[in-house]
């Protein structure tokens, strides 16, 4: 995998206030990161400290009151509403808690609907999320309903029709928050794998043992990055010498 030029995502003092005037409650920032390609990056922190409100402004659901967020070098300000809708149907994937599997569609179907929304032909559409769907390790409950699967086969499911097409950034809220330990620790080996094909994935997590699976977790307090740690395989290796 080549260097990238940019980030994949970037954010440059961005902050986010909520309200005007002496009652506006600042709810982000400022914040300045960057993550690169390959990389799983952690975010934690107690509740109202901004977790949810960062990967809004990383996702393009919102935007920031001041300073900017960058996918790929792209400032979001300067897309229009037609190419920000575009950027999240083409980059971006989500997975939350709840997940958002329509239940009247199968495995497949959940999966291949964001590309027949973005016009891609159906035949098309079913091989790329069939594709996805082997990756998670579930080709063979494609046409199962999402009732008829389990916790962790739904989250996997989730994570396919993230990833579907040629997306490549997944911001993830709580994704192991109602799953077992066991099948909590396989989602997140699932999103390390993912990284392992140079993709990219930032998960807000209050879970320390999932956090653990990261290369780099921040921590968030009053809207602020507080505090940083960095995966022991990712520092710099010193070669002690004998006298």
């Amino acid at each position: 995998m080549s260097i990238p030029t940019a980030p994949t995502l970037a954010l440059v003092g961005a902050s986010r206030l909520h309200g005007e005037g002496p009652q506006a409650v600042r709810a982000l920032g400022p914040v300045s990161l960057e993550i690169f390609a390959g990389e799983l990056v952690a975010i934690m922190g107690p509740s109202g400290s901004g977790k949810s409100t960062l990967l809004a402004l990383a996702g393009a659901l919102d935007r920031p009151t001041e300073g900017r967020v960058l996918i790929e070098g792209k400032d979001l300000s300067r897309l229009s509403l037609a190419e920000l809708a575009s950027l999240r149907r083409r980059v971006i994937g989500f997975v939350f808690q709840d997940l958002n599997l329509l239940p009247g569609l199968t495995a497949i179907e959940n999966v291949a609907l964001p590309l027949e929304l973005d016009g891609c032909a159906l035949e098309e559409a079913r091989g790329r999320a069939l594709e996805e769907l082997e990756r998670v390790g579930l080709r063979d409950l494609a046409n199962r309903f999402p009732d008829n699967l389990s916790g962790g086969e739904q989250q996997r499911v989730a994570i396919a029709r993230a990833f579907v097409g040629p997306r490549h950034l997944l911001l993830a809220d709580e994704p192991t928050g109602a799953l077992d330990s066991v099948t909590g620790e396989s989602v997140m080996r699932l999103l390390k794998s993912q990284c392992a094909r140079g993709r990219t994935v930032v998960l807000v997590t209050h879970d320390a043992a999932h956090a653990a699976w990261a290369d780099r977790v921040l921590f968030l307090r009053d809207g602020e990055i507080v505090d940083e740690t960095i995966a022991e395989s990712k520092l710099p290796r010193t070669v002690s010498r004998d006298p």
